[in-house]
Order: structure tokens, then sequence, then C-alpha cells
């Protein structure tokens, strides 16, 4: 049976990348990236709410019913996200961005490898949460228990996970960015960042923890 986990971690605020950027007030649908020329990776991306104004990082080049594409571009050398992941010999196979968070859907082969690109990221990177996790051969239909000890969350981090989960961070399309749901709790951005990056690595570490039992 495989092991692989496909995985969506989103970087708030990554250090390089054009797509953020471009993405800061509107909604990213999705990036295509093409082969490397001239020392720059030209990349195709798609929103749904195009500009009025050339005040952008893009050229648009093709516009269909509410959605339009621009095309940009990015140095080769640039050390982005997306570059980290790929590192690890996994394939991005999706890239969307708002309110200056960027969300990478990849699939790892095992726990233990998308422990380690986790660990990368975050090296490298203010901000790294997982936002979702699905191991393969999972049916919903069909689906073992998980146990979750409350008392393993502080207060705080039970509270960031319950708001953020009713204000739809964790849907696709989110409801709410980080910002909103840090104001809700009255917290910074960086704050909320933190209490839940500490909770979610105490969720997988519930998940996942036959697979984790195996590895040691």
């Amino acid at each position: 049976m495989t092991t692989g986990i496909l995985a969506t971690v989103t970087v708030r605020e990554p250090a390089a990348c054009p797509v953020v950027e471009f993405g800061q007030n509107r909604r990213v649908r999705s990036v295509t990236a093409g082969q490397p020329a001239e020392g720059h990776i030209p990349l195709e991306v798609t929103t749904d709410e195009p500009l009025d104004h050339d005040d952008h990082p893009g050229e648009a080049v093709f516009s269909y019913d509410a959605e339009t594409v621009y095309r940009l571009d990015r140095p080769v050398d640039q050390d982005c996200a997306c570059d980290c992941v790929e590192r690890h010999d996994c394939l991005v196979r999706d890239i969307s961005a708002e309110g200056g968070e960027l969300l990478v859907t990849f699939i790892a082969p095992d726990l233990s490898e998308l422990r380690d690109i986790v660990s990368d990221l975050r090296s490298h990177e203010q901000s790294v949460t997982v936002r979702s996790l699905r191991r393969s051969g999972s049916d919903e239909g069909d689906s073992e228990p998980v146990f979750v000890d409350r008392q393993a969350f502080t207060d705080r981090q039970r509270e960031v996970l319950q708001m953020a989960h009713e204000l739809g961070y964790f849907q696709r399309p989110k409801q709410a960015n980080a910002g909103d749901v840090a104001a809700e709790l009255g917290i910074c951005p960086s704050t909320f960042a933190g209490h839940l990056a500490a909770a979610q690595t105490k969720l997988m570490d519930a998940l996942f923890e036959e697979e984790t039992t195996e590895l040691d």
C-alpha cells in the first residue's frame, strides 16, 4: 500500500516570492511555471480579480469569463518556498496566494520526509504552518478514529484552533486569512502563526502516532 501524504502548507509573507507580492490585494487561483531562460523563470498567474490599473508586477496576457492571466518572472537563483519543497524531490502540485500568504500543495512520500520539508521551510521563512494533510489510500467512508488529548494543548492553542476553524481559515478557498483571525483574537499575525504551528505539530503527532512509532 502506498504511504504518500498530500500536504498543503501556508507560508506567510515569504522572503522571495513575486506571486505573493502579486496576491497582496487579490486571490491568486493558480500558478504555472515555465522553463528557465536567460536567468529567469516565466510564471503565469491566474486570478479572478483583474486589475484596473498598471501598478502591479505583471502583464495581462489573457482573459476569459471572470479570470485573467498575468505573466510574471522570477530570477532562477531566487530561493523560494517552491524550490525548497522540490529540493526534497517532491513536485509542487498547486500554488495559490492571498493576503500575503502562499499556499503550496505537494505529495511527500512519508511522514518523515514531510517533517523534513516543513523544517527546511521554517529555516528559511518566518511563518510556516500545515493547512491540510491527506494520507494515500484514505477513504472518508472507512476511516480510522484519531484520538487527540485535549490536555496536550494550552488554552491559547485551543482558542487559536477554534477561532481559525470558525472563521474558515482552513477552508479552500479560505474564508479568512491569518490577519483576520489574529485581529479577532486580539493578537498580532506572527503570534497567531506561532500558536497555530505549535498546535498543528501536536495534531500531526496524534494523527501519525502509529507511523511515528514505526519510524522510531
